[in-house]
C-alpha cells in the first residue's frame, strides 16, 4: 500500500460549496486515495464551512487541526505538515479540484528508480464557474534545467498541484510567513540543492473567479514582492542584478491599471 498525505489549509472567508467540490476531488474521485488528509482550520470557521468538513470527516482519513488564530497561509501550512504522518505529501487549495487520476500519476513518478525530483507539480486548467469554461492553461516549466533556469524569474510550481517529500521540505526550514510567497520562497530555498519537475498535463483545475488580477494588484503587492526579492538576494538564493531586474519586472507591474496587468499575464503565463 502506498502512503501519502494531502494538506489543506482553510479559513473564514472560503466558500463552503467550494470547500465541499475540492474534498470530493481528493477523495470520493480519486483513483488512488491518501492515506490521511490533513485539514488546517485557520482560525475560526462559519458554521457553514465546520459542517462540510464534519460531514467529510465521517468518510475519509481526516486529522483536522484548530488553529485559535488567524495566522495566515505560511504559518498555517508548517503546523500541518508537522502533523502529516507519510513522508509523500501533497498540497491542496480548497477551492479547486483534481483529476481523478491526479494522485495516481505523480505517486508513480515518486517511484520510479531513476527519479531524483522532490517536488513534482504540474500545469493547471484554469475555470471560473466550471471546469474548461476559460480555456486556459497555465504552464510551467517541466524538466528540471528548465525549471532551474525560469525560478529566478518566474514561480516554477503551480503550488495547488505540487506532491514533495516531507523530510527536505523540513530540512529547508518549511513554510515560513512570507505574504503571497510561501511557497515560492519555500521552492527557492529546496531547489538550491535539490531537483524538481512539472508535469506536462493539468492535474488541477483552479478556480480563479472573476477578479484573479485585482487579487495580485496594487501598492501592497508591491511591497510584497520587494520583499520577497530582497529576501532572497540576503539568502544568497538571488543575485543583484536579478533582483533589481524583478523588482521592475514583476513588482512595478502591481501597480500598473488592472486591464494592463491582465494583458501581461495573458500573454506571459498563460495559453
Amino acid at each position: 500500500m502506498i502512503h501519502f498525505s494531502v494538506l489543506l489549509s482553510v479559513y473564514k472567508l472560503e466558500n463552503p460549496i467550494f470547500l465541499k467540490a475540492s474534498l470530493d476531488s481528493i477523495w470520493i474521485n480519486q483513483s488512488l486515495k491518501p492515506t490521511e488528509i490533513i485539514i488546517v482550520k485557520d482560525g475560526p470557521l462559519t458554521t457553514e464551512l465546520d459542517a462540510v468538513i464534519d460531514d467529510f470527516n465521517l468518510i475519509a482519513p481526516l486529522k483536522i487541526i484548530s488553529l485559535p488564530k488567524n495566522k495566515g497561509l505560511g504559518n498555517a501550512l508548517r503546523t500541518g505538515l508537522n502533523n502529516c504522518s507519510n513522508e509523500i505529501v501533497f498540497r491542496m487549495d480548497t477551492d479547486d479540484i483534481s483529476i481523478p487520476s491526479r494522485f495516481e500519476e505523480q505517486v508513480k513518478v515518486f517511484n520510479k528508480k531513476s527519479n531524483k525530483a522532490v517536488i513534482i507539480g504540474s500545469n493547471i486548467q484554469e475555470f471560473n464557474l466550471k471546469p474548461y469554461d476559460l480555456s486556459r492553461i497555465r504552464k510551467v516549466p517541466a524538466s528540471f534545467n528548465q525549471i532551474n533556469i525560469l525560478k529566478f524569474y518566474r514561480n516554477p510550481f503551480n503550488h495547488m498541484t505540487v506532491g514533495f517529500l516531507k523530510s527536505v521540505i523540513l530540512e529547508k526550514g518549511g513554510y515560513r510567513d512570507m505574504p503571497g510567497y510561501e511557497d515560492y520562497y519555500l521552492w527557492m530555498r529546496v531547489l538550491k540543492d535539490h531537483e524538481g519537475i512539472n508535469l506536462t498535463n493539468s492535474l488541477v483545475h483552479a478556480r480563479v473567479g472573476n477578479d484573479m488580477i485585482g487579487r495580485r494588484h496594487g501598492f501592497m503587492f508591491f511591497k510584497n514582492e520587494l520583499r520577497f526579492q530582497i529576501r532572497l538576494l540576503n539568502e544568497g538564493l538571488t543575485s543583484l542584478p536579478i533582483c533589481i531586474k524583478n523588482i521592475f519586472l514583476r513588482g512595478v507591474p502591481r501597480l500598473l491599471p488592472k486591464k494592463i496587468l491582465e494583458l501581461i499575464y495573458k500573454k506571459f503565463l498563460r495559453k
